[in-house]
């Protein structure tokens, strides 16, 4: 039977890691399959025992039918979530790897500097790493990128679809008083109330992280960013849609199936993952370990400035489907056009290709 291009590149990327000193992070486009490439290294370097750490337990899930569909006998792996990694510091393994290295917090980074001052042999592994993260992960770490295989290298191969980012603003709403405290005023008028907030205390040298977060809170719960997703749901209610929001309200305000912690939906999810229904709305769940199909769309409700975490929403509809070989993935992206958003948004589009990002302006008032 003939390899496929994904086959040869994922053998040709763990050839560079066998290759190499054995210690180096793996940036391979997502949905390029990152667990397989891996599981070649395993089948290259015979190891006896296996440290593999990820950050949720879908993501093990990922693996755990990885090593199944493939036949590994993965009798010899001891999994642990990020949050965890402290717990086997003091332990020698045979091979340990990081999957979603990126998402490492500065604890964990810590906590992950103990346990390679033990282990040599260090699998890395990221589908999206901005250059202030790769630096990051050099010099607490010793880890450098060894091998690079980019998202629209991946697309040019067939690995992965093709995709355009559809960037649609909207200014937040000036019209509908809502009260604030004992204020009754518009989310416009309360976000420019707290930014006056944010420059006083600057100028005073004084702590701006409170009012930072509350001004952050008008973004994510925005009834004008809302208004602006439901119109987009609407254009496409005969398609399947992903929408990611940043809090329950908005999720459950959408008029769709929504899950995230606090919803009892679990099934409702699980079914749109595997196919069915046309809509549905997560909050911090679904960025990353989940294949959605088929899918060729999403819209992003709330975003922040990590590069790698828009990078992870998007690229959850481009996955390649062979019964759907001119698949191309649309990617919606609701954004007001209050300057610190947009910055958070030009940092956090860092990743992709400027000539597939479309800007479309609408005036909600």
């Amino acid at each position: 039977m003939q390899k496929s291009i994904r086959d040869i590149r994922q053998e040709e990327f763990a050839d560079v890691w066998v290759n190499s000193n054995k210690k180096g992070i793996l940036l391979l486009a997502p949905r390029f399959g990152k667990i397989r490439t891996t599981i070649h290294i395993f089948n290259k370097i015979k190891p006896k025992s296996i440290l593999i750490a990820y950050p949720d337990n879908k993501i093990r899930q990922s693996w755990e039918d990885d090593f199944e569909a493939v036949g590994y006998d993965s009798s010899n792996v001891t999994f642990t979530t990020h949050l965890s990694l402290k717990k086997y510091c003091e332990n020698t393994y045979d091979v340990v790897v990081i999957d979603e290295i990126h998402l490492l917090s500065e604890a964990q980074m810590e906590a992950a500097k103990d346990l390679l001052s033990r282990n040599k042999r260090v699998v890395g592994l990221t589908g999206t790493l901005s250059k202030p993260t790769e630096i990051e992960l050099f010099h607490q770490l010793g880890m450098s990128v060894i091998a690079r295989y980019p998202i629209e290298k991946a697309i040019e191969e067939g690995i992965i679809v093709d995709y355009e980012i559809r960037v649609v603003k909207v200014p937040l709403d000036n019209l509908t008083k809502i009260k604030y405290k004992d204020k009754l005023r518009t989310e416009k008028e309360q976000f420019d109330t707290y930014s006056w907030v944010i420059n006083k205390l600057e100028r005073e040298g004084k702590n701006t992280m409170f009012p930072r977060l509350a001004r952050m809170r008008i973004i994510q719960s925005s009834s004008a960013k809302l208004n602006a997703t439901k119109k987009i749901l609407k254009n496409y209610s005969d398609k399947r849609v992903l929408v990611f929001c940043g809090v329950t309200k908005i999720a459950d305000s959408l008029g769709i199936p929504s899950y995230h912690s606090k919803s009892n939906e679990k099934q409702l999810f699980e079914d749109f993952a595997s196919g069915k229904g046309n809509h549905m709305a997560v909050i911090k769940i679904g960025n990353t370990g989940i294949t959605y199909t088929p899918l060729n769309m999403v819209i992003i409700n709330y975003f922040d400035s990590n590069a790698e975490n828009l990078a992870q929403k998007i690229m959850r509809c481009t996955a390649f489907e062979y019964n759907n070989v001119e698949k191309k993935a649309y990617i919606y992206i609701v954004s007001t056009d209050e300057e610190i958003e947009q910055r958070w948004l030009t940092k956090a589009l860092s990743l992709f290709d400027k000539n597939k990002i479309k800007y479309i302006n609408e005036k909600t008032n």
